[in-house]
């Protein structure tokens, strides 16, 4: 019996050679127990990458969900005083910036 190792070293060509070679006797029930390990990993292949795109999807929308909730409002002013005062000067300000384009356009 070869190990894996001289198998691997082996050429396409002996390969083949060897797999048309009828003298070589097949253990009965190989091809079964491929075929079975080979359906055994590619399902549990699909289960891991299910898996792994529904945890993508539970994160996506958790993250959606925390970057979307409002924010609660926060106080810049202490003294209403203060905050009218800066509320008047920013309208003045909007106030005559709009003043000054209407006079561009109307010259």
């Amino acid at each position: 019996m070869k190990k894996i190792e001289d198998i691997e070293k082996l050429s396409l060509e002996d390969l083949e050679r060897i797999s048309l070679d009828s003298s070589v006797k097949v253990p009965e029930g190989l091809e079964d127990r491929v075929r079975a390990s080979v359906e055994e990993h590619s399902s549990s292949k699909h289960r891991i990458l299910w898996l792994a795109g529904a945890a993508a999807s539970l994160v996506v929308i958790a993250s959606l969900g925390l970057s979307l909730r409002p924010k609660p409002l926060k106080d810049t002013f202490d003294d209403p005083a203060v905050a009218y005062a800066e509320v008047e000067r920013a309208l003045l300000s909007f106030t005559e910036t709009v003043n000054n384009q209407m006079n561009s356009i109307k010259r």
